[in-house]
């Protein structure tokens, strides 16, 4: 995946050429995997900004679910997602990232960091990378968050809607070199491990850190089910019964493990499986009904605020 001024197909054969420059094993469905038929389309795009940082921007739809583990070293690393959602883990700590959040990442040959990215979606993303010699310059001993590989946080709505524009409607490039340049700088200054406060707990002593292994076995029994049947009528009620937890508790604990909440992570499976029936041809009301929506207009909301387009362009496209 080199850079590309359009948009471009991507097959199997591309993400493993891009995975052996940047230390990256891809695993796609045993279907693509020695076809030219495409895993992702859309357009990619690579950049040295100078002072030891590059950025890798992406703005693709996802046809086919693929996998990827990172086991290049990497002295820091700040991903920030924009649109769409990957399943990451390290170490033994997973997460689900979307909208809105970003990832400090410190990696090593012996922690690498997995992601799975679903089919049917728009993923719209972000990483910034740095040269060991670039983060020496910031200081010979950084605060880590402690002892953790992985640190989730939310950039200033102020810089995500820069990186938005940016991303959106790129200036001439001399111009957009020196933008992107001045926002990776301010995602590095927020994304910087910092130290606590003294009398702050440690950094990664969050709700989702300190779940217990059965708590999050059994949240993963309420988004199995979620994943499994969105377009049933899920309760929060019936949902907490499943985690054996309170509707509080499993509205706090799902949010702190999955980063988003209970009925957020339905509407996302809910589009899904509506991407997946407009793309094989279903009307829009087919769609709405199939993947639990009562009333098409509302669905058509909901799918444009996801994707971007109004559902009925993938009917037109098939």
């Amino acid at each position: 995946m080199s850079a590309a001024s359009g948009v471009r197909q991507h097959t199997a054969r591309d993400l493993q050429a891009y995975g052996r420059r940047y230390g990256i094993d891809y695993r796609v469905p045993a279907l693509v995997s020695r076809e030219e038929e495409p895993v992702m389309r859309g357009v990619v795009r690579e950049l040295s900004l100078g002072q030891g940082m590059e950025l890798v921007t992406s703005d693709v739809e996802v046809l086919h679910r693929y996998d990827s583990h990172s086991h290049a070293p990497s002295p820091l690393s700040i991903v920030v997602m924009l649109e769409g959602r990957a399943e990451v883990s390290l170490e033994e700590r997973t997460l689900t990232l979307t909208p809105g959040m970003a990832l400090s990442l410190r990696l090593d040959a012996r922690h690498g960091l997995h992601a799975t990215q679903p089919a049917g979606q728009r993923l719209r993303a972000l990483t910034l990378g740095l040269s060991e010699s670039r983060l020496a310059e910031l200081g010979p001993a950084l605060p880590d968050h402690g002892g953790s590989r992985m640190h989730a946080w939310r950039p200033p709505s102020a810089l995500l809607q820069g990186l938005e524009q940016a991303m959106a409607t790129p200036l001439p490039a001399p111009a957009q070199r020196l933008l992107l340049e001045g926002l990776g700088l301010q995602l590095l200054a927020h994304g910087l491990p910092q130290p606590p406060a003294r009398n702050d707990p440690p950094a990664d002593a969050d709700e989702s850190t300190r779940l217990a292994p059965r708590e999050r076995q059994r949240l993963e029994r309420v988004r199995a089910a979620l994943e499994q049947d969105p377009a049933a009528e899920h309760r929060l009620e019936a949902l907490a019964e499943l985690a054996a937890m309170s509707p509080a508790s499993l509205r706090r604990k799902f949010r702190a493990a999955f980063g988003v909440s209970v009925f957020d992570y339905l509407r996302d499976c809910r589009l899904g499986l509506a991407h997946d029936y407009l793309s094989r041809g279903f009307s829009v009301q087919q769609a709405a009904h199939f993947c639990g929506y009562r009333h098409a207009s509302n669905f058509a909301t909901a799918f444009r605020r996801r994707y971007g387009v109004p559902p009925s362009s993938l009917t037109k496209a098939c």
